[in-house]
């Protein structure tokens, strides 16, 4: 067997062997071919030998790692990194130097903001900060295959596979994984452990195959949960049997967050896959049946991934998964799709399915589709995946907030006296829960006057309305703010200002509602600055009310007139502007 060298800059002795291989940390070397990011959000330009996962700190910076060999000449584990929300990329300095296929990477970011690279190279699994630089391999043993978490006090669990026999172990590491303790046996009969830290509350879930079949798909999934107790510890908490039956289902996941739990699951042979889903209230104790999340039976559903979200005022759940026509030929953008879901917590609908792929993804036993939370990105979702840029097939991402959910084609103002009202019109929306109304005027901040519901998503032509009414005289810009479900947002400015001009003449307009009980209103208008009087009188003249007396400036004017305390009849107002002088009679009805 070939030895493989790799050079450590800055950490000395970070060498760990299997065999005669050497695995190292080492400095990134581009080659030539290393890309400038394009507007396709392309991260790299050709097709990785492996898998990918990202991860976010609390800065807002993006890590993807990657098993990737033509990015460097002497990497096969490099780290891209983003400080602007994915829309350019850099490669990160360091990387791993064993350059063959990692059958698992996996990014995760503990509650100390700490971020690790996991991964596996044939029986080896290692844990790097590629920040502090700690680098150091998990006990050495057989494994098949491994998952990893991070808790809220930034300790790190491994929950490992031993190919030999079918058994499952775990251990806890308070050093970043350079130590490993309490070792504990979670069963002698299970096999592929997928892990999950809750968001909140470091309740930790485990899924895993047990008892293991002889096709090992499709063994019953069971669910244990764990707490930690203390620094590196874990209790379980209890085991169910949860994807019962000898059914195919070669991918499950569970996502946890304020009690509740979604596990996602495929079930049915490789080419008429489905994505079922089972929900549980209180924290994994209890699932409710079962559920189909997509279900086309024209298509095979798979490689799916989910993660949670906690946005402004909600929170809930994020889906994507591959959609394949398994068709002859070159994918294509028609038949085969990458898919976003979402739900929010306490519910059991999913959104709608928003399309996210403009290059088609494709199948391969490498890699799968790679979901990352950016909590630090206004409650953002983005996924990763391998998609066919006409022939080339290139790492690609994309986020929920790229994705305008309203396709807007009009917006504009009408002036009426004192009121504007605003029209817009949409030829498609997705995910629209609807449009606040904002005002500014001269150097005035951005003023919210109101909110119009959507559509939710329609590819249909859909026209709204909104009248501000009742504005002093003045310059006016408006724009409207449409958000969707999930929180995201996108501004659309009216194209110019809108001029409220001041009144030409005097005027006193009929009140309204009329007749009315128990209230009314008076619009009147003042054409220049004057001592201004509005009194309300009964029929035989008495005065009941004096509901202006001042001196006003030019503009437009509206009066509320609460006549609970009055008795029904006939009564009249009267406007005394300078010489102006007009009465007009109202009818109060109980």
């Amino acid at each position: 067997m070939k030895k493989l060298f790799l050079l450590i800059i800055s950490f000395s002795a970070l060498i760990y062997s299997q065999g005669e291989l050497q695995i190292k940390v080492a400095d990134a070397i581009k080659s030539l071919n290393y890309n400038d990011w394009g507007i396709d959000n392309a991260i790299i330009n050709n097709e990785p030998i492996g898998g990918f996962s990202g991860v976010q700190k609390s800065n807002g910076t993006l890590y993807v790692a990657v098993n990737d060999t033509l990015s460097t000449v002497n990497l096969g584990l490099v780290i891209f990194t983003s400080t602007n929300g994915g829309d350019t990329w850099s490669l990160f300095g360091q990387g791993i130097n064993y350059r063959g296929y990692y059958p698992k990477i996996k990014m995760i970011r503990s509650g100390l903001d700490s971020i690790y690279c996991t991964f596996q190279i044939g029986t080896g699994i290692y844990t790097w900060n590629p920040l502090s630089g700690n680098f150091a391999q998990f006990f050495v043993g057989n494994y098949r295959t491994y998952d990893m978490v991070a808790s809220s006090t930034g300790n790190l669990y491994i929950f490992a596979d031993s190919l030999p026999n079918n058994s499952i172990v775990r251990y806890g590491s308070a050093t970043g994984g350079k130590n490993w303790i309490t070792r504990g046996l979670v069963t002698s009969t299970g096999a592929m452990p997928k892990l999950f830290m809750s968001g909140t509350g470091d309740t930790l879930t485990l899924n895993y195959y047990g008892p293991v079949l002889a096709d090992t798909a499709t063994s019953i999934v069971r669910a244990a949960r764990y707490r930690e107790t203390g620094s590196g510890t874990l209790a379980s908490i209890a085991f169910i049997d949860i994807i019962t039956g000898t059914d195919y289902k070669k991918e499950f996941k569970t996502v946890m967050n304020k009690g509740e739990c979604w596990l996602f699951y495929t079930l049915g042979p490789d080419g008429s896959r489905d994505i079922w889903a089972r929900k549980s209230s209180n924290n994994g104790l209890t699932y409710d049946v079962a559920m189909v999340v997509a279900g086309n039976p024209n298509t095979d559903e798979y490689a799916f991934d989910a993660t949670f979200y906690n946005g402004s005022g909600s929170s809930g759940f994020d889906f994507v998964y591959y959609s394949d026509s398994a068709q002859v030929g070159q994918a294509t953008n028609d038949t085969d799709i990458l898919f976003y879901k979402s739900v929010n917590f306490g519910s059991t609908t999913f959104s709608p399915s928003e399309r996210i792929s403009e290059n088609p993804p494709g199948y391969s036993p490498f890699y799968s589709t790679s979901i990352m939370a950016m909590p630090y990105s206004g409650a953002d979702v983005a996924a990763f995946w391998i998609g066919d840029a006409s022939g080339t097939k290139k790492l690609f991402f994309d986020k929920l907030s790229a994705i305008i959910p309203v396709e807007l084609t009009s917006f504009t103002a009408n002036v009426s006296s004192n009121n504007v009202t605003l029209n817009w019109t949409t030829a498609t929306e997705t995910n629209n829960s609807g449009f606040t109304i904002e005002r500014s005027q001269a150097e005035a901040g951005w003023v919210e006057v109101g909110f119009v519901p959507g559509f939710g998503t329609s590819t249909e032509l859909r026209t709204y309305s909104y009248t501000d009414a009742g504005l002093s005289s003045g310059t006016y810009i408006y724009r409207i703010k449409q958000i969707d479900y999930n929180g995201t947002f996108t501004y659309y400015n009216l194209a110019s200002s809108v001029e409220v001009s001041t009144p030409d003449i005097f005027d006193l307009a009929q009140n309204y509602p009329n007749p009315f009980n128990p209230s009314t209103k008076i619009d009147y208008s003042i054409a220049k600055a004057t001592n201004v009087q509005l009194v309300i009188f009964n029929s035989i003249g008495e005065e009941i009310a004096m509901m202006v007396n001042e001196m006003q400036q030019p503009g437009r004017y509206t009066i509320s007139f609460d006549a609970a305390s009055l008795s029904s009849g006939v009564y009249f107002y009267k406007l005394i502007a300078g010489d102006f002088i007009s009465i007009k009679k109202m009818l109060l009805l109980k």
